[in-house]
């Protein structure tokens, strides 16, 4: 396991923040100082499985007891996406940089800005996200020099929390097409679909509970993208210099010409060559990954006469906002004539 400082005991994260009366609590996981980029990219979602050997490691620490024992890298950024639109890919393309420790949503930041932590009053919810990002930032890749974290989507009603505590973190915004991430969404539900009959799901959906359980699966997962989606366009437009925005079908070469550049990073042959290599299988696969194919045109023939009719009533509108401030306030309609040629 990887030795924190002077000898104190392995490293350990958080997979998961529970509040209480006390000011929360994480579960945590050591991490290996061995451990593959993988492990450090994806192994924090949750509790890992019974057979992982961290899962023996694992215990409760209350957050305000629980301090880092490595040095703790400075977050130098966030990336956000609409969901299904490139963003693990880039979050692969980056962890291919050696100074870079790079966490795919990590379960303790989604908890901490999720629904049963938005009970807790703001000053519990600050320190407890303070205290997560400072211990996803404890050094553990070998010459990483920042943190890089991928957000959920889910966490769009905490984007101030994080300005907050890093105003000076960069943001990077994935979008696409919204009918192909909504025929993505519903061809392959998102985990998150079951909990639609959570009591605190209307605060995903925007929908009373009662109405809600009238939905269709269909229309829940639209209405909860498109209420996500409308608030990321009101955060942009209020920062519009703040923000990148990077569209899937830039992918992967704007990762590499916009994004690092923006960052002060220039890859070394052997750290761009790693990330070529990164675009090559599916990202979001993590067992037996499948050579990566353009399925854009795909989605778009998938779309059914009722997918087209959601998208247009839902996303649309809040995609529209976001692709204008991507492209420098162009036209509206221009916008979404290009957007649907290139998928053509």
């Amino acid at each position: 396991m990887a030795e924190g400082l002077a000898g104190t005991g392995p490293i350990c994260m958080p997979v998961r923040a529970v509040p209480s009366a006390g000011g929360g609590s994480f579960l945590l996981r050591p991490m290996a100082a061995d451990a593959p980029v993988e492990e450090v990219l994806f192994g924090l979602h949750g509790r890992p499985p019974a057979d992982h050997p961290a899962a023996a490691g694992l215990h409760s620490a209350l957050i305000r007891d629980h301090a880092p024992t490595a040095p703790v890298l400075p977050p130098l950024l966030a990336i956000w996406h609409l969901t299904r639109c490139g963003s693990t890919l880039t979050a692969r393309m980056l962890s291919c940089i050696d100074a870079l420790q790079v966490m795919d949503e990590p379960g303790a930041v989604v908890d901490i800005c999720g629904a049963f932590w938005a009970l807790v009053p703001i000053a519990d919810r600050l320190a407890a996200l303070d205290a997560a990002l400072r211990s996803l930032g404890q050094r553990v890749r070998p010459g990483a020099r920042h943190l890089v974290v991928k957000q959920s989507l889910r966490s769009w009603r905490d984007q101030d929390l994080f300005a907050q505590l890093h105003p000076d973190m960069h943001r990077v915004l994935i979008i696409r097409d919204p009918l192909e991430i909504l025929v993505s969404n519903l061809t392959g539900p998102p985990g998150w679909l079951k909990l639609r009959d959570a009591v605190w799901s209307p605060l995903l959906s925007g929908v009373a509970l009662a109405r809600q359980r009238e939905l269709s699966d269909a229309e829940f997962i639209v209405r909860c993208l498109g209420r996500a989606f409308t608030a990321m366009a009101a955060t942009v437009e209020a920062d519009p210099a703040g923000w990148l925005i990077l569209d899937y079908a830039e992918l992967p070469d704007a990762v590499i010409t916009r994004l690092l550049p923006r960052l002060g990073i220039t890859p070394t042959p052997v750290e761009a060559a790693a990330m070529a290599d990164a675009t090559r299988l599916q990202a979001w696969s993590r067992r037996g990954r499948r050579p990566f194919s353009d399925d854009r045109a795909q989605k778009q023939a998938a779309a059914t006469p009722e997918m087209h009719d959601l998208c247009d009533r839902f996303l649309r509108a809040p995609w529209q906002r976001l692709a204008a401030v991507a492209h420098g306030g162009s036209g509206m309609l221009n916008l979404d004539q290009a957007a649907r040629q290139s998928a053509s």
